[in-house]
């Protein structure tokens, strides 16, 4: 096992800088030119020796993208949540229903 690591070691500084985690955006496009790269070139062969350089970098362009999604996701509630407290806040006046100018007839007072 201590060739592989030394090869590993040997190997890393070269590769690090085409196959890493993404942390921004921009890292997230250079990937995902990468990934267009590494799919013209390998075409559809199933042997090629790259196949699994392109699935390791599938894998990290996914796990960005969700990782994006689950952010986009917890910004929309945290700023629903803000914008619901300012219509409903402490500050809001309690209406009631004689200060109503028309009463829907659908609703059936739930």
């Amino acid at each position: 096992m201590v060739t592989k690591i030394q090869t590993a070691q040997d190997l890393w500084p070269k590769v690090s800088s085409i196959v890493f985690l993404p942390r921004t955006e921009a890292d997230y496009h250079q990937l995902s030119a990468l990934q267009e790269e590494l799919i013209t070139f390998i075409g559809e062969s199933k042997n090629h020796p790259l196949v699994s350089l392109m699935e390791v970098v599938a894998t990290l362009i996914e796990k960005y993208e969700s990782e994006q999604e689950e952010s986009d996701s917890e910004a929309w509630y945290g700023l629903s949540m803000q914008m619901l407290s300012r219509v409903y806040g402490e500050g809001e006046p309690k209406y009631t229903t004689d200060m109503l100018k028309w009463v829907n007839p659908d609703y059936e007072g739930k």
